[in-house]
């Protein structure tokens, strides 16, 4: 009994300094994405390193919030896993139209939301209420007609925009979560990187619109 609680403190650990290795370097990769000029070679790498870096962080972020019993933790987690195989698969979607496997991240995502409209907790409330509009954007891009599809087609880069962004958030929230303690009341530091951020996010989505020549 002692051999196997020992081996599931030093599974905790390697598996805690994983994610704090991956939780740097998505937050240092995402921002040089989010500086470089888009669709060139800088942005892409520094993309797909901050792709599976968050990949990891919600990897590491599942297993440890079920180990501690972190419901917050694992919230944020898969929100953050949502938003960042969405950001990705968008770019890859023909006229907007998932593949079957799409649909199991959703799935899960969609249970989840009603976990956190549950708990009555206002900060998995906001996080809640922003994964309902991407999951309902989802799903309803599936029931658009051919034509309609055309225009998904050609926002496909704002959406990546988007997506990319909010799991930049989330990230970022998390860090602040963990390593801010003095600030109160808590749910400040929970909220003020989604205040800040959408702005930004609503600011460059304009600016592409105009771009891409969309209404």
């Amino acid at each position: 009994m002692m051999i196997a609680e020992e081996s599931m403190k030093l599974i905790y650990q390697v598996l805690l300094y994983a994610h704090i290795a991956a939780g740097a370097t998505a937050l240092l990769s995402g921002l040089v994405a989010f500086l470089t000029n888009k669709g060139k070679k800088v942005h892409k790498r520094s993309g797909k390193v901050f792709f599976w870096a968050m990949m990891a962080i919600s990897f590491t972020a599942l297993i440890i919030s079920i180990y501690k019993d972190n419901k917050f933790l694992l919230a944020i987690s898969v929100f953050s896993f949502y938003m960042n195989y969405t950001g990705l698969r968008v770019l890859k979607y023909k006229k907007g139209k998932f593949k079957w496997f799409d649909w199991l991240p959703l799935g899960i995502s969609a249970v989840l939301v009603l976990y956190m409209f549950y708990t009555l907790d206002i900060r998995l409330i906001v996080f809640g209420a922003l994964l309902t509009f991407f999951i309902y954007q989802d799903i309803a891009r599936q029931l658009k007609s051919e034509e309609d599809k055309k225009l998904i087609a050609k926002q496909k880069i704002i959406d990546h925009l988007g997506r990319m962004s909010g799991t930049y958030i989330g990230t970022f929230t998390a860090f602040l979560v963990v390593n801010i303690n003095f600030i109160q009341p808590g749910w400040i530091v929970w909220l003020a990187p989604t205040f800040i951020g959408v702005p930004i996010i609503i600011y460059y989505t304009r600016v592409w619109k105009k771009k891409l020549d969309i209404e």
